[in-house]
């Protein structure tokens, strides 16, 4: 799939709402199932912000009390009670502070471990067409960058956030409670800070989500670049490609730039804003002490309060940046999650249970998307137990046809069904459930030839699938490699070759014990020898089956018992091997064609 606009990017222009407290609310949802640990976390967030507002007050209190204490002649007893308080709140602090942490965190990674269920839930139950126009390393980008963005606000930067608010407000009571007239001098300043973190919130969530979103597009070209290095090595497109990715690269550094700068911009001018309102209340509280009207314990608290207070600000702007650049990940998992699936049961769905496999295509017609019709006017009837081939040009429209058997998609017209059941009225499970299918490139995942064979069937004996791979013809080979069955396979299968993963394939297909069973170019890229070792194996596995072999080898579909040739998405032919030899039409074209070539 060619690089550019994903399908996930595009999300991002529906209208939905993408406000910081719209994402914020559903992030925190995930921490609802958690009330009662939060609650105690709260309680904890409490303490350690009254902690904050006591500490300054304490300190003047120990201030005055020295002072009293000179001038009655040096009596120091008087300063026991104050130290005693000061080291009680000290120790609370740090106690309250710890059992945050730890409560808050492992709440925030039962959180974060729903939040990745539901994605990988949403991977699973999203349909086919959603991932052929989706680009792979962008949708990773977003199950990885993404969410670890989303991680450090539910483990970490919720609870600081709210520590930061709740200390704020607690050291604001103090210092309306110790001096009202200075409390008023240090607030001179805060319409200015509100100006400057409104201004600096809507910009930062801005450059966070483009960041995002260039980090997004550098990993879908990496993604692309090693699945396809060999072919760019055999092409010499090396240099072109290390050219394009430059350019991916630098809009992501700039991205990144961006959101350094402005991520940085807003702590300096908080300094100046705290700067000018400690200077106003050394200046205003020495005017106040020098008239008697505060204590100089006051003054001093006052300036543990200032700093308390501007800490608490300061806090909060870098919390800030860090959770606006949370929420710009939250919204590209969330774009994510409201991916609504082209394909679903409907709410009435049955279950088909086991199928005998007669499968009719009534008036079948389809188009991708937008797109040119693909199938126009296809109606097609087969028997349950019969093998049919489709045969035809390339693009004709034969895989397409068994897409919308296996209901990878869903007709634009007309209805396909399965022992009389429209499709779009059954279980999916169910459905798939009674298919099997090989594809001319096999996909094998990582781990061993069993556990590959068993991918359909879980809880297969050993003898079942060692009975498999003999169906399929694969234990000769599995026999010979020093492990047997339990070899590894590598990524994809890179470690055995084009044939031995087919055959696999095969076993794979023959141990879940499928009703319908789906071929589609199934030995196109296999040796000669391979082919027989496949065709001998099929004369075992299609018995009693419905097959729908689509094939390129008119050589392999001898044996069905019909074949139908697509020509430009309609049925063009349909008959016996014999039969449509004999009558000189498209097939026998396609038939001598390839007899001339080979």
């Amino acid at each position: 799939m060619a690089r550019g606009q994903s399908s996930l990017s595009s999300l991002a222009k529906r209208d939905r709402a993408k406000d910081a407290r719209a994402s914020a609310t559903r992030l925190l949802g995930y921490l609802r199932p958690h009330k009662v640990q939060v609650i105690f976390a709260f309680g904890w967030l409490v303490l350690s912000s009254l902690n904050t507002a006591a500490s300054p007050a304490i300190t003047g209190w120990i201030v005055d009390t020295a002072l009293a204490g000179q001038r009655a002649g040096g009596d120091t007893t008087r300063l026991a009670l104050p130290v005693i308080a000061l080291f009680v709140s000290t120790l609370a602090g740090w106690y309250s502070q710890r059992m945050q942490i730890l409560v808050l965190g492992t709440v925030g990674q039962k959180a974060l471990f729903a939040l990745r269920e539901e994605v990988f839930a949403k991977i699973q139950d999203l349909s086919v067409a959603f991932f052929e126009r989706t680009e792979s390393g962008d949708l990773m980008s977003r199950l990885i960058n993404d969410i670890e963005q989303v991680n450090s606000f539910l483990a970490q930067g919720f609870r600081r956030v709210l520590g930061s608010a709740l200390g704020f407000a607690a050291t604001l009571v103090g210092m309306l409670l110790v001096s009202w007239r200075l409390a008023l001098v240090t607030l001179l300043v805060v319409p200015f800070m509100v100006v400057a973190s409104r201004l600096f919130g809507g910009l930062a969530r801005r450059v966070f989500r483009r960041r995002q979103e260039a980090i997004g597009d550098v990993s879908a070209s990496l993604a692309e670049e090693i699945a396809g290095v060999k072919v760019a090595q055999a092409f010499v497109r090396t240099d072109r490609n290390l050219s394009d990715f430059s350019g991916r690269n630098a809009v992501n550094r700039d991205a990144s730039i961006t959101a350094s700068a402005v991520s940085s911009a807003f702590p300096p001018v908080l300094a100046v804003i705290s700067a000018a309102s400690t200077a106003l209340v050394a200046g205003y509280g020495g005017w106040l002490a020098t008239n008697g009207l505060v204590s100089i314990g006051v003054v001093v608290a006052f300036f543990g309060y200032s700093r308390s207070f501007f800490n608490a600000v300061s806090q909060l702007s870098s919390l800030w940046a860090e959770t606006q650049s949370a929420l710009a990940g939250g919204e590209r998992v969330f774009d994510l999650l409201d991916t609504a699936s082209e394909i679903t049961d409907a709410p009435d769905a049955i279950d088909l249970g086991r199928v005998s496999g007669d499968v009719v295509f009534e008036n079948v017609a389809f188009a991708y998307g937008t797109g040119p019709t693909i199938l126009d006017g296809i109606d097609l009837h087969v028997e349950a137990g019969t093998t049919l081939a489709v045969v035809g040009p390339t693009g004709a429209g034969k895989t397409t046809l068994v897409n919308l058997l296996a209901r990878f998609y869903d007709p634009t017209a007309g209805a396909v069904l399965v022992d009389g059941h429209d499709l779009r009225s059954v279980n999916l499970a169910s459905l798939r459930g009674n298919l099997g299918v090989v594809l001319q490139d096999p996909f094998l995942f990582t781990g061993t030839i069993a556990e590959n064979i068993r991918y359909g069937r879980l809880d297969a004996t050993d003898d079942e699938t060692r009975a498999a791979a003999e169906a399929s013809r694969a234990i000769d080979f599995i026999d010979r490699l020093p492990d047997g069955l339990d070899t590894p396979v590598g990524e994809r299968g890179a470690l055995l070759s084009t044939g031995q993963r087919q055959l696999i394939a095969f076993a794979r297909a023959v141990l879940a014990d499928p009703r319908i069973l789906i071929l589609d170019e199934a030995t196109s890229s296999v040796d000669t020898r391979t082919e027989v070792l496949i065709q001998d194996a099929l004369r075992t596995i299609l018995k009693g089956r419905t097959a729908f072999v689509i094939a390129h080898r008119l050589s392999t579909v001898r044996d069905a018992d019909r074949i139908i040739v697509i020509e430009d998405g309609r049925i063009a032919e349909e008959g016996t091997y014999a039969q449509l030899l004999a009558a000189n039409g498209l097939f026998s074209r396609l038939h001598d064609a390839q007899f001339t070539e080979e």
